[in-house]
């Protein structure tokens, strides 16, 4: 197949040496979901570092991370211009046409929100932040106390429904694979899950991917043998939707009842579900 026109010759290229790199740079959408998490600034500095940021910041985008909390250190890091993929990075050009989709999903997620009356818009604490060092207005989840309706089929074919594993403490995960906080829980999820699944502990996966052989990939490989919700509408996910899942990762422990008993289970997964087991 021959290119047309020299910027399809160009986007080619562009496809082809991404594919050797294997890695997209950083854009502020991602960093700013990384603050929104409250992802620790210094992971957010190597990254960047590392991969480079897709376009320099504007400066209502840098106001925009300051109040998200970012500190005048990694301020001053990311305006850089060393920060900063040069024009002619192959993985620069592949990376805009992804995070294009991305972007309009979540503007999209932001339009349906801002769209819901006054008292039905909630903002999320950061998460991993432990229970007892919330601020004193942090808001309350409004699912937290109250039985979890949860049924769909799973990527592999096989029927989910929570009812069903009533007497079992069972961890729901919101959670993406582009999403960098969301892989690093990984091997502590997964360790959870060998440590207790035994003891009547399991776990429900709702992934906002869009690609699912690239889900059902990285769930091989890091052996993610739970269930896993998919539908490919990534922050439209009806799931995440449903239960107004505001950012990921996000972990809910459903107790033997049913019940929403953690809303927030990143700040000590181990220690909760051992509660809820000896319940």
């Amino acid at each position: 197949m021959k290119c047309k026109t020299p910027v399809l010759c160009a986007l080619f290229l562009a496809f082809a040496v991404f594919a050797a790199r294997g890695s997209e740079p950083m854009t502020y959408k991602e960093i700013a979901m990384l603050l929104r998490n409250g992802e620790q600034q210094q992971y957010i500095l190597d990254e960047t570092a590392r991969r480079k940021l897709l376009t320099p910041l504007t400066q209502e985008q840098q106001a925009d991370l300051v109040s998200l909390g970012a500190t005048p250190a990694l301020m001053k890091a990311l305006l850089a211009p060393a920060m900063v993929a040069t024009p002619g990075d192959a993985a620069a050009y592949h990376a805009l046409l992804e995070k294009q989709k991305l972007a309009q999903q979540q503007e999209a997620e932001d339009e349906r929100l801002a769209a819901q009356p006054a008292g039905g818009t909630r903002v999320l604490q950061p998460q991993g932040q432990p229970q007892s060092q919330q601020p004193a207005n942090a808001p309350v989840n409004e699912f937290a106390g109250k039985t979890i309706d949860l049924q769909f089929i799973a990527a592999d074919s096989m029927p989910v429904n929570l009812a069903a594993l009533r007497g079992k403490v069972v961890l729901v995960d919101f959670w993406a694979t582009w999403c960098g906080p969301c892989m690093k829980e990984v091997p502590d999820v997964v360790a959870a899950y060998k440590k207790y699944h035994g003891q009547g502990f399991e776990i429900i996966g709702i992934s906002l991917d869009q690609s699912k052989e690239k889900m059902l990939a990285v769930t091989q490989e890091k052996e993610m043998t739970w269930p896993q919700y998919f539908d490919g509408k990534g922050w439209q996910n009806a799931m995440a939707v449903k239960f107004n899942i505001r950012s990921i990762p996000t972990m809910w422990l459903i107790n033997k009842k049913g019940i929403l008993a953690v809303p927030n289970a990143r700040a000590d997964l181990d220690g909760e579900i051992a509660k809820l087991l000896a319940e």
